[in-house]
This record gives structure tokens, C-alpha cells and sequence, in this order.
């Protein structure tokens, strides 16, 4: 990932001139602070590349700098921090630390076999050169947070087990009504125990629906539904007020329109005669892709890891289970794309071109959103916006860039 290397580059973002940046200053966000990020923001927008995006940018023990731009759809109400977005993945993070609460109450165990929850997984195969044979490890929690149990995605194209979840109903996270959806996360976690894996788990990572199935586990260890669990763990001492699984009828408007990028501009997804999928409750949560939630929602949940496991004075979780949520939790001898992985989330090894530090832990989701947190320079950012595929637009890499040297200019 490159950075804005040359003036040219660096005057394309500087270079929007008044006009593009005067909404937001109209709307109090201070643009002379993050100049490069507001102007980058302002041009996505501008070329109608997005309907809107929402970041929010943090320094510990600073008040967070939120840079709305552009509406919650074309032509619609403006977005700002209390705009609804989905987050697909970036749940995982937040299952992930839900977890290790769970960890630090001695209700579960890193190392714990998952068949204490979920019996069905007692006796596992692997699909092994297209022949089934039993797994030679046993799947531990470990494994689900870190996407070392040997599961596979739906979604992962050119995976043996794609096909198979696909024809199951195994796919997490998809909001629109199919027949064979599980109805309930129980349903969803027997189901899922009469397929194979794809490697024996705590061998290799694999990006998966691992989190998902550590919903199921949650939801038992804690003796919960799994969003409640969610709700009074993290949601509601963090006052994580719109944060769910769907959003409710009173904050209907405020969500957000998700696109899709085609040759000819962006499309809605959800065209505005048919009902949005996010207003009603799900089959079962997702715990890898399911939630909602807004910029000022995340930027909490970031602050409390970047500050030790507190916020607001109210106590989440202990400081060492915040270090471990953010510490390399893979199996001895396995690597995850030249990164760590701790609790639903990746860690920098080494600074990346943009100028984050080794140590930073991040995670994005399939609609374009981002967020890191940087312990280096106490520091978190959070990107909210809408649009499919992820890879249509460098967004991510881009905002990071543009964060970094408005950083360096601080």
C-alpha cells in the first residue's frame, strides 16, 4: 500500500478548492485539522463515487473530530454521526471482545474445546483431497477467534467448502430470506457441524465463519441469547444506543442506503420500493457480519480498547484482557497473511507505508467501512460509508494515507 507520494497526488485532495469543503465547515467539522482527510472525503462525494461518509478521528484523551460529508443516500437527509451504516465484518471484532469477557469472567476458556458448548463438534471431519477423514485436533476457542478452526465462507471464491455452505445455508451475515436459512443460531451451529473443514483445526488460517459460530458459544457460556449478551456486556455500558442487529422502527430513518459500484455509477441495493432486510430482527445474529451501528457507536467501542478497557469512568473489561484482545492469540507456527490476529481482529508486524506502527489491530467490513486503533500514538479512527464490492474503490487504503499525514502535520 503506497502513500500519496507526490505533489500532484497530494494537490488533487488539497486542491478541491472552497467550494467542495464549505459543507463542512457549514456543518462545524474543523477541516483545517485533517485537511487531506476532509478533502479526500469531499472528493469521493463529490464525484458521486458515494452518497455519504461519516469518520471519526480520535486521540486519547482529546474529544473525537467527526468529518460528516454527504447524505445518508442520494438525495436524502445529510450523514452524520448517528447515521445508521452496516458493518458486516467489523461485528466480528466486537464478538471477539465479547468472548474475552466471557474469558475474564472464567465462563470460558481460550483454550477450551468448543464441543463443551456446541456437542455436535465433538466429531469433526476434514475434507481432505475430496475424502472425508476425522480431524486430528480438537477446535478450541482460540481457533474461532483467530479463523484457525478450519472452517471455510461462503463468500470465499475457489474454496473446496464454498459450494457446500452455499447449498446448506450457510451464509452468515446475508440479509435477504432464503429457504434453507437456519432459523435460529442454534439451528445455524448443528447445521454447520455436518459439514467438513477445510484443514485441521489450530493448523492454518482461513478467513471464515468462525465468529459466527462463536456467537453460538457465547450465547451458551454466558447463558444468553447472544444479543442480549451483547447488549448488556458491551452495548449498554458503552451507551452503544443504536447499535444492533437491526435497526428499530424509531431509528428506521436514519439508516443508511448501501450501493452497489457499477461501470455506469452507483446503484442502491435496496431499491426504496422493496422493505430493507435491516428492519427486522434476522433468522439469528450474525456474529461475523450481522450488526448496524453508527460512527459515534464505534468510536466508543474503540475508545474503551484504547483506553485500557474504560470509558467514561465505567470499567468494560480488566486491562490485561483489553492487552490480550489486541495480542497475538494464532496457534503456535501459524501465520494469517503476514499479520497477528487477536480477538476477531488483525495486528500490524511491521508500519505499513501509510505510517501506522507495528502493534496496530484493525479490521474493515464488506460495505467499505474501516476502523484501527494505534497504541503507538493513542490514537483510533473509524470510516463509515456504504458501498459493494469493497475492493470498487482504494478507501481504505487512501483514508489511512490521507489520516497519517494530516497526522504527521498535527
Amino acid at each position: 500500500m503506497s502513500r500519496f507520494a507526490t505533489m500532484d497526488r497530494r494537490a488533487v485532495l488539497l486542491g478541491l478548492g472552497a467550494a467542495a469543503l464549505a459543507p463542512l465547515a457549514r456543518a462545524g467539522v474543523a477541516v483545517d485539522a485533517w485537511p487531506q482527510t476532509s478533502a479526500l472525503l469531499a472528493r469521493y462525494i463529490a464525484e458521486r463515487k458515494l452518497a455519504g461518509a461519516v469518520a471519526v478521528l480520535h486521540r486519547q484523551r482529546s474529544a473525537p473530530r467527526v468529518l460528516a460529508y454527504g447524505a445518508q443516500a442520494l438525495g436524502g437527509p445529510p450523514a452524520d454521526a448517528r447515521t445508521l451504516w452496516r458493518i458486516f465484518s467489523m461485528t466480528k471484532p466486537i464478538t471477539g471482545v465479547a468472548a474475552m469477557k466471557l474469558i475474564e469472567q472464567r465462563k470460558l476458556g481460550l483454550d477450551q474445546a468448543v464441543a463443551d458448548f456446541v456437542p455436535e463438534f465433538a466429531s469433526v471431519k476434514v475434507l481432505d483431497n475430496g475424502v472425508e477423514r476425522p480431524a486430528r485436533t480438537v477446535m478450541r476457542v482460540r481457533h474461532l477467534l483467530t479463523h484457525t478452526a478450519g472452517l471455510g465462507y461462503a463468500i470465499v471464491e475457489g474454496s473446496p467448502l464454498a459450494p457446500l455452505y452455499r447449498d446448506a445455508g450457510i451464509r452468515p451475515g446475508d440479509p435477504t430470506p432464503r429457504e434453507r436459512t437456519p432459523k435460529s443460531l442454534d439451528e445455524f451451529g448443528a447445521r454447520l457441524a455436518t459439514l467438513p473443514l477445510a484443514n485441521d483445526p489450530g493448523t492454518r488460517y482461513e478467513y471464515s465463519v468462525a465468529l459466527d459460530l462463536l456467537g453460538l458459544v457465547i450465547q451458551r457460556a454466558s447463558g444468553m441469547a447472544f444479543e442480549d449478551y451483547l447488549r448488556t456486556a458491551l452495548f449498554e455500558p458503552l451507551a452503544m444506543h443504536d447499535t444492533g442487529f437491526f435497526a428499530k422502527p424509531e431509528a428506521a430513518p436514519r439508516l443508511a442506503m448501501n450501493y452497489g459500484v457499477r461501470a455506469s455509477g452507483i446503484e442502491p441495493l435496496e431499491p426504496a420500493e422493496r422493505r430493507s432486510p435491516y428492519l427486522s430482527a434476522p433468522s439469528y445474529p450474525s456474529g461475523g457480519g450481522g450488526l448496524l451501528s453508527t460512527a459515534h457507536d464505534y468510536n466508543r467501542f474503540c475508545a474503551m480498547l484504547m483506553n485500557g478497557g474504560v470509558l467514561d469512568g465505567v470499567r468494560v473489561l480488566a486491562a490485561s484482557t483489553t492487552r490480550r484482545t489486541h495480542a497475538n492469540l494464532l496457534p503456535r507456527g501459524v501465520l494469517a497473511d503476514n499479520m497477528h490476529f487477536g480477538a476477531g481482529m488483525g495486528i500490524s508486524t511491521r508500519a505499513s507505508s501509510e505510517g501506522e506502527p507495528p502493534g496496530t489491530y484493525f479490521w474493515g467490513g464488506a460495505a467499505g467501512t474501516t476502523m484501527w486503533i494505534d497504541p503507538v500514538n493513542a490514537f483510533s479512527a473509524v470510516l463509515m460509508t456504504q458501498f459493494m464490492p469493497s475492493r470498487a474503490y482504494p478507501v481504505w487504503r487512501e483514508f489511512r494515507d490521507a489520516v497519517y499525514a494530516d497526522f504527521r502535520r498535527a
